[in-house]
């Protein structure tokens, strides 16, 4: 089904154009919902789709995949309580990309089809208001235990973004306890224990032990020696990290695993301090740089359990975490803490595998992945409350894709 655009009426007053267009369906059991800026399909055909699928795939809300005015997804649905925060699934993939129906948080425009029950269930008036509207209704309902489904048999076309103004945000907020945006998913989970709203067992349900430092030990280290490609990109990193940071002055490499890199940093005369909450992988950063030589102090090592960072706030010149963001459950929460520790001026460099549609860098230990945009988003977002901000966005290509991230500090 094609996409073809529809004319919607231009208000007769100066008064801001409503964001949703909201019509009752009483014969289908069914609340139609459409956002302002979308243009649709033949009305009749998209909303027997979106009934028709609604009622065989059992979900209480359906929304049809977004193009974008380029001809690529704008969405195939939203995520919130996600470690990357609130993203669009497949933005900026081919309009093919997505051939069957995917579960997600929410929708958050186009065009929607709301079980007539699951939508009176809840504040409805309230909550399908501003630019949020949607995902604040998709939200309560999923409260309730009402799916949300985006499916590719209706397509739409809509403007990728959704801009709330901040009292939409702090609306949204207050009603759910999290910021749209940059979810705590240890809040979430704190508060909505037991909830449909931790549907999604890849981030909430328990995990394997990670292994990594047992199955392969000093991993790092041997690639290093061994590996020419590899050696490079870390001496690529080292530059980076001794050109971010003053000669002598403080470093914490988050998440330093088996240490090699806050090896290298040592080498260039930083007073570095690796943190890892795998004890495996922090007896063997001891032991390979126990007979080392460095300019200055060696690197020191300690282990460090999840929750606040062991130092006082605005302590660190840089924080580097390479190859660290995607292994975590929870970014939003050690992001800030990274923030805490950075002195004014001071920054934050993250190294981590460019997302790939259909597969991973690593599928055995990494959470998620990320895309240019998600981790710049995220990172500014989080950024808001210490006055930092993106500085420096690049990739290595090649075998590794690595996207790297400079934020600074500013207050």
């Amino acid at each position: 089904m094609t996409a073809t655009p529809i004319a919607h009426p231009t208000p007769a007053t100066s008064q801001p154009q409503q964001a949703w267009a909201v019509q009752r369906d009483e014969q289908r059991g069914v609340v139609f919902i459409t956002r302002q800026t979308s243009q649709t399909p033949e009305p009749q055909l998209w909303r027997d789709q979106l009934t028709r699928s609604m009622r065989q795939l059992g979900a209480a809300i359906v929304g049809a995949k977004r193009l974008a005015t380029d001809g690529n997804i704008a969405s195939m649905g939203e995520f919130i309580i996600h470690p990357k925060g609130f993203h669009h699934l497949g933005k900026s993939l081919p309009a093919t990309t997505y051939r069957f129906p995917e579960e997600v948080d929410a929708i958050a425009a186009g065009v929607l089809a709301v079980d007539t029950k699951a939508f009176d269930s809840v504040d409805n008036q309230s909550l399908l208001t501003g630019n949020l509207g949607a995902l604040a209704l998709c939200l309560a309902i999923r409260e309730q235990g009402g799916r949300s489904l985006c499916i590719p048999s209706v397509v739409v076309t809509d403007s990728p973004g959704i801009t709330p103004t901040e009292q939409e945000s702090q609306a949204f907020n207050q009603r759910f306890g999290f910021d749209w945006l940059i979810a705590d998913l240890d809040k979430i989970a704190d508060r909505y224990a037991g909830s449909p709203m931790l549907w999604n067992a890849r981030f909430f349900g328990t995990a394997m032990p990670f292994e990594k430092y047992d199955q392969r030990p000093a991993v790092h280290w041997h690639n290093y020696a061994k590996v020419d490609i590899y050696r490079q990109r870390a001496d690529h990193f080292a530059k980076l990290i001794s050109q971010h940071c003053p000669t002598k002055g403080r470093a914490l490499d988050l998440g330093c695993g088996d240490g090699l890199f806050t090896h290298l940093a040592s080498l260039q005369n930083l007073n570095a301090i690796g943190l890892d909450l795998e004890p495996q992988a922090i007896e063997q950063a001891k032991a390979q740089t126990s007979q080392q030589t460095y300019p200055g102090p060696p690197p020191t090592f300690l282990l460090g359990k999840p929750g606040p960072l062991p130092f006082d706030d605005k302590h660190f010149d840089l924080v580097f975490m390479l190859d660290v963001i995607e292994h975590l459950p929870n970014p939003v929460s050690v992001l800030s803490e990274t923030m805490r520790v950075l002195k004014p001026a001071g920054k934050l460099m993250i190294s981590t595998p460019a997302w790939q549609y259909g597969g991973s860098s690593d599928p055995t230990y990494h959470v998620t992945e990320y895309t240019a945009e998600e981790l710049t988003r995220q990172v500014n977002a989080v950024g808001k409350n210490f006055a930092l901000q993106t500085t420096n966005l690049g990739k290595i290509g090649g075998v590794y894709r690595d996207l790297i991230l400079i934020a600074q500090r500013t207050g």
